[in-house]
C-alpha cells in the first residue's frame, strides 16, 4: 500500500508539473516576448523555448537587456572573472553598467537564478517601482510583483526561476499584453505537441 501511495503521489507530481508547462499564457508570453525580439522566435516549435526549465543567470542577462532596451556593446572586458568571452558576456557587462546587478569578483552565470533575482531584474529593467522596503529584499520583490498583479497567489522566492516565469512577468509588464494574452487564451494559435 505504501509503494501504491508513493507511485500515485509520483505521477501527480509528474503530472502536474507537465501540465503547468503547457499553459496556454506560458507559451503565449514567449511568443509575445518574440514578436518583440525579446527572446528567439520558437513559435513554430514552441517546445523550443524549453518553459518548463530553470533559466541560467546569463540568459536572464540577456533577455533583461534586450526588454531594458540597454546599449550592449559586441565587446567583453572581462568584468567578472567567471565570465567567459562569449555571447553572455556583453548582455552581463551591459545589465553591470546599468547598475542592474553589483560589481562583485565573480557573477556565476551558468548557476540558476531564483526567482527573487528574476524579479529584481525585472523591476529594473521596466523601471518600476518597488512597493516594499522590509529589508529583506527578495520577500519585497515578491511582494511588489503581487501587488501589481504580475504574479498570482504565493510564489517560493528563493526557488530557481523557470524560463515560463520570466516571459510570464516580464509580458505582463507591457501594457499591450493583455489584449495579446486575451487573444492566445481564446484561440488555437497556441498548439503545444
Amino acid at each position: 500500500m505504501k509503494k501504491l501511495l508513493s507511485l500515485i503521489a509520483l505521477l501527480s507530481i509528474s503530472f502536474t508539473s507537465v501540465h503547468a508547462f503547457t499553459e496556454p499564457e506560458q507559451f503565449g508570453a514567449a511568443n509575445y516576448l518574440a514578436s518583440k525580439s525579446f527572446i528567439n522566435d520558437s513559435s513554430k516549435k514552441p517546445n523550443e523555448y524549453r518553459i518548463g526549465d530553470n533559466i541560467t543567470r546569463k540568459e536572464a542577462m540577456k533577455i533583461v537587456a534586450n526588454v531594458a532596451f540597454l546599449k550592449v556593446e559586441n565587446t567583453c572586458e572581462k568584468k567578472f572573472k567567471d565570465v567567459e568571452d562569449d555571447w553572455g558576456c556583453k548582455y552581463i557587462e551591459a545589465a553591470l553598467k546599468a547598475w542592474f546587478i553589483s560589481a562583485n569578483a565573480t557573477f556565476r552565470p551558468n548557476d540558476n537564478i531564483t526567482v527573487s533575482e528574476v524579479l529584481k531584474l525585472i523591476f529594473k529593467a521596466r523601471n518600476l517601482d518597488r512597493k516594499f522596503n522590509t529589508g529583506d529584499w527578495g520577500k519585497d520583490y515578491v511582494n511588489s510583483a503581487y501587488e501589481l498583479k504580475l504574479i498570482n497567489g504565493d510564489v517560493e522566492w528563493t526557488i530557481d526561476a523557470k524560463r515560463w516565469f520570466i516571459f510570464v512577468v516580464i509580458a505582463k509588464t507591457f501594457s499591450d499584453y493583455l489584449d495579446y494574452r486575451n487573444f492566445i487564451l481564446y484561440s488555437d494559435e497556441v498548439k503545444v505537441k
